[in-house]
């Protein structure tokens, strides 16, 4: 299996912003998570975008990150392994990251 796209540092980052974009989904507005409506819809609209050009993976990271279903959950009712699941989730990270920061 060939190696993922992003970095350790980068994926850091893009599990931080989908920290605070689900703790805002699970419990709303807290004064120790902070997220603002324009990050709320900065996430929105890169998903949106996302979704157009790599659809799979753009699923993959709202069902994980947002919803919390377990990669083991996810490889076996698509047929695949649990790892290549991760790397899918690994590249829709990098490619979330690319449309987040050209905004």
């Amino acid at each position: 299996m060939s190696k993922t796209k992003i970095t350790d540092k980068e994926y850091r980052r893009f599990e931080e912003i989908f920290y605070r974009v689900w703790h805002y989904h699970t419990f709303g507005h807290n004064k120790h998570v902070k997220i603002t409506s324009k990050d709320l819809e900065r996430v929105t609209n890169t998903l949106q975008e996302l979704k157009q050009t790599r659809q799979r993976e753009c699923n993959i990271i709202v069902r994980h990150y947002i919803h919390h279903v377990y990669y083991t959950t996810i490889a076996r009712e698509q047929g695949v392994s649990e790892g290549y699941i991760r790397k899918l989730a690994k590249n829709g990270a990098y490619y979330f990251l690319q449309i987040y920061d050209e905004q």
